[in-house]
């Protein structure tokens, strides 16, 4: 185990030495966030080094399927404000990384997130629960923004994610409030900021779904499934 993880160290720093122009640094970064992943379950990434008469220059080739669990808080915004209070948020995402496709990750993403309903209005309208569940599949995209903005240490992330989300309540007494229902799906739309560092993401979204709009922050874990 020892020799392997000095294997893995050595490795590392020849591959850093050699990248010399600001476009190679990027893609350090990239690989640290994806590479190292696969080396350490057991894979290797591919290093081709191709050398000319004027200059050196270096292709990784690296790539792989990901999972990322992730779990955060979402706060209600708008009408969805008026009922419901902070809630969990947690699910999944699939990515695809890979280095010729760089800074642009690929995803399908699986969520769930939960919110209560708030003090005032269950207590005003004499009710025991009041719960709001929005389960979402749709596709992700993730842009590494250090192939833009310099970031020796971090990588800032800009990410988009369009999906099917479904609502549904469960209201105790069974009671009808206008313009609220008891199940409804739709298209939601979501953008965010966020900082990798190494395998974890930390990262602040805003969700635009009809009535339901919401700011998140979550922690996010790259783990590797695939190599290719």
């Amino acid at each position: 185990m020892l020799i392997k993880i000095l294997a893995v160290l050595i490795f590392s720093s020849c591959l850093t030495l050699e990248l010399k122009s600001q476009d190679s640094k990027n893609q350090n970064i990239y690989y640290r966030k994806y590479g190292y992943n696969l080396l350490e379950n057991k894979f290797s990434a591919d290093t081709n080094i191709k050398l000319t008469g004027k200059s050196k220059v270096q292709t990784v080739n690296i790539g792989g399927l990901f999972l990322a669990p992730f779990i955060g808080v979402a706060f209600p915004f708008g009408t969805f404000k008026n009922y419901s209070k902070s809630g969990i948020v947690y699910g999944a995402k699939f990515e695809l990384a890979y280095s010729r496709l760089y800074p642009f990750i690929f995803g399908f993403v699986y969520e769930l997130q939960k919110n209560k309903g708030n003090a005032d209005f269950t207590t005003v309208n004499f009710l025991t629960t009041f719960d709001t569940k929005i389960t979402s599949i749709g596709g992700s995209l993730d842009i590494l923004l250090n192939k833009f903005i310099k970031s020796n240490f971090t990588t800032p992330i800009l990410s988009i994610e369009i999906k099917y989300a479904k609502v549904t309540r469960v209201i105790v007494p069974d009671i009808s409030f206008p313009g609220i229902v008891s199940n409804e799906s739709f298209l939601s739309y979501a953008a965010g900021l966020g900082v990798t560092i190494y395998v974890f993401d930390l990262s602040g979204r805003y969700t635009y779904a009809k009535n339901y709009n919401n700011l998140a922050f979550q922690l996010k874990l790259h783990i590797p499934v695939i190599r290719f």
